[in-house]
């Protein structure tokens, strides 16, 4: 399961994704210009994935969706992926600028369980 913000992070995960089925040809990825049918049941995408890649970019941890998708994979105890937009033309930049839009309650989960 891909989570980005579509302003900022749709081109580069679908990048992603391209390069992903190229190595791993049978693997299924979740993106949801390709798959998403029902925007109210994002939860039921993230219970159904196996990993769950965090595209972080400008504007990622202001959005409602991503932070269903971001406390639902928390809550699910899903193996999280964290890939950075460093790009500032393309929304990116330096860790601790993204790390500061998060929210507060969300913070340690995300950055601090030694997958970052």
């Amino acid at each position: 399961f891909n989570s980005h913000i579509w302003s900022t992070g749709q081109d580069a995960v679908g990048n992603i994704k391209s390069e992903l089925q190229l190595l791993l040809p049978d693997i299924k990825i979740f993106l949801d210009v390709d798959d998403l049918k029902d925007i109210g049941a994002l939860e039921d995408y993230i219970q159904r994935s196996q990993v769950i890649l965090f595209f972080l970019s400008r504007g990622y941890f202001r959005s409602q969706n991503c932070l269903r998708e971001i406390r639902s994979s928390l809550e699910q105890s899903k193996p999280l992926v964290l890939v950075q937009e460093a790009d500032p033309d393309k929304g990116g930049g330096a860790l601790q600028a993204l790390r500061g839009e998060c929210p507060d309650d969300l913070q340690q989960d995300i950055f601090e369980q030694g997958w970052t």
